[in-house]
């Protein structure tokens, strides 16, 4: 399927918000006024949103922007922009065909703007966690979602991001750089798996075996190629091989009073056909030989995730203190990373009148697989800086969420990265950023 060129793209996102800035004169036309306290820019639409919801239609739709520079370090200071659009649906079935406990997700998203990492730092793990999959309109959710068995089973089919339901930790979406967006990048670059707005066919299905504990099992055709540029809209079911995750997840603590935690163990297979990072062929050293590497029939990882509540500011007070960790570990044939870490936080409800308003920290880094290590140290004998030997780059990170209204967010962020490119050969970057998400 070709993709939409830049004149369509622009009709149907120009069309988007032409409609959607209609809306608030007709929200006020019907005496709608509130518009700095309702949860949507546009408000209610004169009761027809209300009304479409009612009926079984949520729609949805969302600008976010990340503005990042470098201060100092990297290959040279400047800034760059980059955002995302979406819009979307909800179709609940059980009012629109009355198919109990389902529903159908649709989602769009077109990205545009540049990336500071690739422009002027050289690092990489994105100070623009927004940058990436194409740059692009595409198709990023549509599929099937339905609950069983008194809602204790879970199924999702169709085309979905894999990020979107496995090793997630929802508290760390909370920062700009893209080493962690409720899942790591470190997992996803290992595992070939994609993340949101970069989807693929499959599904997943989860079963609460307990209140307390699930077990989550997913199959997803494995297209590479997905987040390419040209790849918006293809939705060809061509592939390399299946990628298959596995998750195991409890939850503590939600009771009233209580303090609220979850612990997850999870595990993926890509049988995919996947490279050595060092071996060749003949299994000599691929950096000393020039040799085709050789080729394993898949590659494997695994990961944890714990993350807990612990302190509140009173028994049903939102505010609080939240810390949690994410650690994972790569194959070492394969993997470009053979472990990450990322730990962190938030406290909720920085000052009086600031109950919403979120303070978010975290270190995290990524460590390159040995093997390729030595791989680029044998090819850098070879041919004297032809390759940078990359061991490990680290990410610090702070941000402030302003809740300015509940539609609009603001988050200015200090960022400093360790070791950009993991060589240490480009100094240190201290970056400055600026995320803004608005409701539309």
């Amino acid at each position: 399927m070709r993709h939409p060129s830049c004149t369509t793209r622009g009709l149907v996102f120009g069309g988007m918000l032409l409609w959607l800035g209609t809306l608030p004169a007709m929200a006020q036309s019907t005496g709608d006024d509130g518009w700095l306290t309702r949860p949507t820019l546009t408000g209610d639409w004169g009761g027809t949103r209300s009304s479409l919801q009612d009926d079984g239609i949520t729609l949805r739709a969302h600008w976010a922007t990340e503005s990042a520079g470098n201060l100092s370090g990297g290959h040279e200071q400047t800034a760059r922009y980059t955002q995302q659009l979406d819009a979307g649906a909800d179709f609940d079935l059980d009012k629109l065909w009355g198919v109990p406990n389902a529903k159908i997700q649709f989602t769009v998203t077109e990205r545009d703007g540049r990336s500071l990492s690739n422009d002027a730092i050289g690092n990489q793990f994105s100070v623009q966690e927004l940058y990436g999959a194409g740059q692009n309109f595409r198709l990023a959710e549509l599929n099937w979602q339905q609950d069983f068995h008194d809602h204790r089973i879970f199924m999702e089919l169709g085309w979905s991001p894999v990020g979107d339901d496995f090793a997630r930790l929802p508290a760390f979406c909370n920062f700009q750089n893209g080493i962690i967006c409720g899942h790591a990048n470190a997992m996803t670059t290992n595992s070939g798996a994609h993340n949101f707005p970069t989807a693929q066919w499959g599904g997943h299905v989860k079963w609460h075996a307990t209140p307390d504990f699930y077990v989550s099992v997913g199959a997803y055709l494995n297209n590479p190629n997905a987040g390419n540029k040209d790849q918006g809209f293809n939705l060809s079911l061509k592939h390399h091989g299946v990628f298959v995750p596995v998750e195991l997840g409890w939850s503590s603590g939600r009771g009233a009073g209580q303090l609220p935690g979850d612990l997850k163990f999870g595990v993926y297979y890509n049988t995919a056909g996947t490279p050595d990072v060092y071996t060749d062929i003949n299994g000599q050293p691929a950096g000393l030989t020039g040799a085709r590497f050789l080729q394993h029939n898949g590659r494997s990882g695994g990961y944890v995730i714990a993350d807990r509540m612990v302190y509140r500011e009173g028994a049903d007070s939102s505010r609080g203190l939240t810390l949690g960790l994410m650690a994972g570990v790569g194959d070492k044939a394969t993997a470009r990373f053979r472990d990450f870490w990322v730990l962190g936080g938030h406290y909720q409800g920085t000052f009086p009148g600031r109950a919403n308003d979120v303070i978010s920290f975290m270190l995290a880094s990524g460590r390159t697989n040995p093997r390729l290590t030595r791989y680029q140290r044998d090819r850098d004998s070879v041919a004297p800086g032809s390759v940078g030997i990359q061991t490990y780059e680290s990410i610090a990170e702070i941000d402030y969420g302003a809740r300015i209204t509940p539609w609009l967010t603001l988050r200015p962020n200090l960022q400093y990265v360790f070791r950009p490119g993991g060589t240490g050969n480009i100094p240190d970057a201290f970056v400055i950023g600026l995320y803004t998400q608005v409701t539309f």
